[in-house]
């Protein structure tokens, strides 16, 4: 069950920094060390120097990223950069955006606190796999400064879309306390509610529903060690025990969340691709051979006058195959073709693995080209997948090919995007799809709203 609780969040101050669209920052995962430059440039204040420090050469322990963003974390307050508010409540946050396809489209979701859960035991699910060194970082950065920089981006269902009419009505008559556009013209625009009696309302309707975590995974279980580790702390004020002790109304014990409902059309998931580089002694025709035991492949040849026309005709292919089977496109570096595989037949994954992969992941397109042709074919291990030893990921399917060309690259795999029933139904039945399985569009912003979880911060009743 979710557990939403308002908060007193720390937002910038317009009349310290000025403009907020020089303070704001993609999520820390997609910033580039160019875009970490520009960042820095931008403002002395940009959030980008609390969630991605730079390292220099000289850096100790005590000494480095973490303990200069809790620095200028304790500094930017101080100096009234930074401004907690006065009183407890939820933010409503819409992005607004256009695809491809030039429409414009309208994601909304609310920031509020939730009481941290471990997977399996409540009701949040991951739905992706975790690696173990960006928990460390985060954990070290959080340790450091005792705060949530960004949000946990989390979906959950309800048809009746009642808590969008409702922050919505909240906000009508203001002007959103928040208004920002980031380097992808996407605009982010956030309302502050108040309203104890709205409040109470969202958290009743949230109260029985599943939590889906769709980014912010590493973030989610850095929070959890986090709670764990303050738990276990034996000197006062939270000792279990005696006078000051644990009480479980720490803020410690809840974490800053983005609340989406899955079932608005405003949600975008989009594809994230595979490059495959480093396997020894790979040679086309007779991996091509192997795929056909398993996959109907349609070629289309082209030269460099037809290129363009055929690449589109091929990435509509793909869309359309995969609306009916799993399929993906294939691109192998050095050749003048470009291939659509699509499944022979819906239980082939039955035939080659039986029960060992549960049956949620066996028309997963991600889980098809991972088993099938990653670890069977070219036999890349499922650790050395989980470790990009062999893999790299993009998000484009133009930048996925011309990666692929690149004389130290093999070939690409272009996927269609996975959809949002099968994020449901696979974190529901506990389990979790390859890394990069999905790419939520747009990133939540960072820098909107900071939740404070040090000693002595408790959640309000």
């Amino acid at each position: 069950m979710a557990k939403i609780v308002p908060f007193r969040g720390i937002l910038y101050n317009p009349k310290g920094v000025g403009d907020l669209n020089k303070v704001m920052a993609p999520p820390y995962d997609v910033i580039s060390p160019v875009l970490q430059d520009t960042l820095y440039e931008r403002h002395p204040n940009n959030i980008v120097r609390l969630i991605l420090g730079k390292i220099f050469p000289d850096d100790t322990a005590g000494n480095d990223r973490y303990s200069r963003a809790a620095a200028d974390f304790k500094k930017w307050q101080d100096e009234k950069v930074l401004v907690r508010d006065q009183k407890p409540a939820i933010y409503y946050y819409i992005q607004v955006y256009k695809l491809k396809d030039g429409k414009r489209r309208v994601r909304k979701g609310f920031i509020a606190l939730t009481k941290i859960e471990e997977f399996g035991k409540g009701g949040i699910h991951p739905h992706e796999k975790t690696l173990a060194g960006p928990k460390a970082d985060r954990l070290k950065l959080m340790k450091a400064c005792n705060a949530n920089f960004s949000c946990i981006f989390s979906l959950y269902s309800e048809p009746q879309k009642t808590i969008n009419r409702l922050l919505e009505d909240c906000c009508v008559t203001s002007s959103p306390i928040i208004d920002v556009a980031d380097d992808d013209g996407v605009e982010s625009k956030v309302w502050r509610i108040e309203r104890p009696e709205a409040i109470k309302k969202v958290a009743e309707i949230m109260f029985d529903k599943p939590l889906f975590i769709a980014d912010g995974h590493h973030r989610y279980e850095t929070a959890l060690n986090y709670r764990n580790m303050m738990r276990e702390r034996t000197t006062p004020p939270f000792s279990k025990g005696g006078e000051g002790g644990y009480t479980g109304k720490e803020a410690f014990n809840y974490v800053m969340m983005y609340f989406s409902n899955m079932d608005d059309e405003g949600m975008t998931i989009m594809p994230t691709h595979r490059i495959v580089h480093s396997i020894p002694k790979f040679t086309p025709k007779p991996f091509l051979v192997n795929c056909s035991h398993f996959f109907d492949i349609e070629e289309a040849q082209w030269n460099n006058d037809i290129e363009s026309r055929i690449r589109k005709e091929f990435y509509k292919k793909i869309e359309e195959r995969g609306a009916k089977l799993p399929s993906f496109g294939l691109y192998i570096n050095g050749m003048n073709s470009y291939f659509v595989l699509t499944l022979k037949e819906k239980d082939i994954m039955d035939k080659v693995f039986g029960g060992s992969i549960p049956d949620v992941f066996k028309s997963l397109d991600v889980t098809v080209l991972h088993a099938l042709i990653l670890n069977n074919i070219l036999g890349i291990s499922s650790s050395a997948q989980e470790n990009q030893g062999n893999l790299l990921y993009l998000k484009g399917l133009d930048e996925a090919i011309g990666e692929a060309k690149k004389d130290s690259m093999l070939m690409s795999f272009l996927l269609n995007p996975t959809k949002i029933e099968q994020v449901k139904v696979v974190a529901s039945a506990g389990h979790v799809m390859p890394q990069k399985s999905t790419y939520f569009y747009p990133k939540l912003l960072s820098g909107l709203v900071i939740n404070p979880i040090g000693n002595g911060e408790a959640i309000e009743d």
